[in-house]
């Protein structure tokens, strides 16, 4: 899961009909609207400077933290491998609870204080995910539950919860096939539907407002990396990577559909543009994505051998890189075994599985294993 709740500061907070201020506060919606356009986009002044009057007028109200919380997510990507940065996100989502807890005891601004326990909360799961912490990140997650059922009965009235209810759909069933070690939790969650899931998600690129770029994100996360219909994934990533050509996730995304439909010639210099990003995230991609080209394109085991081994040289990020990590195992294998090394093909093999999330990967690499 790569950050789902991004937006579900606009699903909930703008979309019930109450007397609480901030809620029919429409100068204030789209400043926040317009500052986090800014932060999908890396221009991080220009979000602070959006963020800034709104924390101005509600500096005691639960949205100052959360925004502050997301701001720090993206100014210090991958989070996970900066622990000062996650120690302060980590407590401004604390602090977003403790300013919306005494809300519920207020009927007007109950449906308010909802939805910020339920942000929080989602974002401290997925911040445990990624810290290989998945029993907490299970734990986190039966406490967002009680909130988050509170959305699914209002898609009809409400468009924005088809986005929540979508995301909830697909990953109750997808999250613990991923990680068995969460089933005995989960259990004890309402059941999903990953069709209905992916219905969902796409009712809300078509209908939502405020969920509309989350949801194309998340629906062309799930087509690459588990349903592999690879021409949906390509639609909404050309979209985002259009819409927000700075964000290099959104970059990286855009050109990983373009080598696996085959359009090796236009990731080219998409490729060349991440290689240029001096972090370890995009210096995986490009050296991956330059070692499929290399190996599917031009046909040259050697040199795509070189740009795999150059994957190696820096640690994977459980967000983003891991099954960048397995695919170069895959290709590896699949090198060796040309060479007539099987012993090490298997080898390989057997590593990309040990930490491959991609359905793609897991198929390919156990019916290699068979052979």
């Amino acid at each position: 899961m790569k950050r789902p709740f991004i937006f579900i500061i606009l699903i909930q907070l703008f979309s019930f009909s109450t007397t609480a201020q901030l809620l029919t506060d429409t100068d204030s919606k789209q400043t926040i609207i317009k500052g986090l356009d800014k932060l999908y986009n890396y221009e991080f002044k220009e979000a602070d400077a959006f963020f800034q009057r709104v924390k101005a007028r509600y500096p005691h109200h639960p949205v100052t933290p959360l925004l502050s919380a997301l701001q720090v997510q993206w100014q210090n990507l991958p989070l996970e491998k900066n622990p000062k940065a996650v120690n302060q996100y980590m407590a401004l989502l604390e602090k977003c609870q403790t300013l919306a807890e005494p809300m519920l005891n207020d009927a007007n601004r109950k449906a308010e204080a909802t939805f910020f326990l339920l942000a929080s909360h989602g974002y401290i799961t997925l911040a445990y995910t990624y810290r290989k912490e998945p029993m907490k990140a299970a734990n986190e997650a039966r406490k967002a539950y009680g909130y988050m059922k509170d959305g699914f009965g209002m898609m009809d009235r409400n468009p924005e919860f088809y986005f929540t209810s979508g995301l909830y759909n697909y990953y109750r069933i997808q999250y613990p096939e991923t990680h068995p070690i969460v089933k005995p939790v989960v259990i004890f969650f309402e059941n999903g539907n990953k069709k209905t899931g992916l219905t969902q998600l796409e009712q809300a690129i078509q209908k939502s407002v405020f969920s509309r770029v989350e949801a194309a994100y998340y629906y062309m996360n799930v087509n690459l990396k588990y349903e592999l219909n690879y021409n949906k994934a390509f639609v909404y990533a050309d979209l985002l990577h259009d819409k927000y050509p700075n964000n290099p996730i959104y970059l990286m995304r855009f050109t990983e559909t373009l080598v696996m439909m085959g359009k090796y010639e236009e990731a080219i210099p998409k490729i060349g543009t991440l290689r240029k990003i001096n972090t370890s995230v995009y210096q995986i991609a490009a050296n991956l994505f330059d070692g499929l080209v290399a190996e599917k394109a031009k046909k040259n085991d050697k040199l795509a051998s070189e740009f795999y081994t150059n994957v190696l040289k820096n640690e994977p990020d459980e967000r983003y890189t891991k099954d960048y990590y397995a695919m170069t195992f895959l290709g590896l294998g699949r090198i060796a075994q040309r060479a007539g090394n099987k012993k090490n093909a298997q080898d390989m093999y057997k590593k990309a599985l040990d930490i491959a999330e991609n359905k793609g990967i897991i198929a390919e690499a156990k019916k290699n294993l068979e052979k």
